[in-house]
């Protein structure tokens, strides 16, 4: 006798995710907008901090992954329907302070080593320059798909028993098997947020909020769909 197919949730879907987040946001604006009014003080803290100390601004970005875990953590708790308040994003700094900071030194270090050599690769006249500026780009586009997938993982209340390489891997994971889902997904959210630097008041009080929440919507039911799936070892 076979043994019967575990039932999987349902795929998430990008639509859903953005329709969804929009009612996430109107029940619960109040606790969003005040951990995302922290994000954008922190990040025009260290803008000042760069007009002043580029090298300093460098050194202290890596900071700017607390105000990020904090939201994120509001947005799972938020998504699982767990109790949720302002406070619970406070207290995941202090929670998941060793990731966060690892995160945010990696995420940085990305940033910094990919782009400038797409920079340098676009500004060259050379075809290894350009094959350089490609690399980086995929890379650059490749981190932040990880990213976009690690965040919300980390901060799961479902998984708080898991050890935080296991929440990277499993981000890692999720990237592999869907490549194409989570790059549509990075370039709605890094969509939303270039035209949120335009209104720059959008930026630092709703928009940063909203985008963790779809991530949310999207990543952690894919995660679970993932995890719910049999090995394929001896099939």
């Amino acid at each position: 006798m076979s043994r019967a197919e575990p039932v999987l949730p349902a795929a998430p879907t990008l639509r859903g995710a953005l329709r969804a987040s929009f009612a996430d946001f109107y029940f619960n604006s109040g606790r969003l907008v005040g951990a995302n009014v922290l994000w954008g003080f922190s990040l025009i803290l260290l803008y000042v901090v760069a007009l002043a100390w580029p090298l300093g601004a460098i050194v202290l970005a890596p900071l700017l992954a607390l105000p990020t875990v904090g939201i994120f953590r509001i947005a799972a708790l938020i998504v699982r329907g767990e109790p949720v308040s302002f406070r619970d994003g406070l207290a995941a700094w202090r929670r998941f302070l060793g990731p966060t900071l690892a995160a945010g030194v990696a995420g940085v270090a990305a940033v910094i080593v990919f782009g400038s050599n797409l920079i340098s690769g676009l500004l060259s006249t050379e075809v290894v320059g350009w094959a350089f500026a490609t690399f980086a780009a995929w890379a650059l586009a490749v981190s932040g798909m990880a990213a976009m997938a690690f965040w919300p993982l980390l901060v799961d209340p479902a998984r708080a028993a898991e050890p935080a390489r296991r929440r990277s891997r499993l981000a890692g994971l999720l990237v592999v098997a869907f490549p194409v889902r989570f790059g549509a997904l990075g370039i709605v959210l890094a969509a939303i947020l270039v035209a949120s630097t335009v209104a720059f008041a959008a930026l630092v009080t709703i928009s940063v909020a909203y985008c963790a929440l779809v991530a949310c919507r999207y990543v952690l039911p894919a995660a679970d769909r993932l995890d719910a799936r049999p090995p394929m070892i001896g099939r």
